[in-house]
């Protein structure tokens, strides 16, 4: 159910180019490595992964197998 609630606001604040974590701005991270053409690996100043789709400007949260 906390799942349920949290889920929404975590999409947001990802719509925004915000770590859901540390509310940092995922634009300004430091750490990105191309993976394809229109994928980029971003890692957070607090640890998490995120993908950015360049074609669509969004990000996501990676799964294991893409870290």
């Amino acid at each position: 159910m906390l799942k349920k609630l949290i889920a929404p606001l975590q999409q947001i604040l990802l719509q925004k180019h915000i770590c859901p974590g540390c509310t940092c701005n995922l634009n300004k991270a430091k750490l990105r490595e191309q993976i394809t053409k229109n994928n980029e690996k971003v890692t957070c100043k607090c640890g998490r992964v995120f993908l950015y789709d360049k074609e669509l400007g969004t990000y996501r949260r990676a799964s294991e197998d893409e870290i």
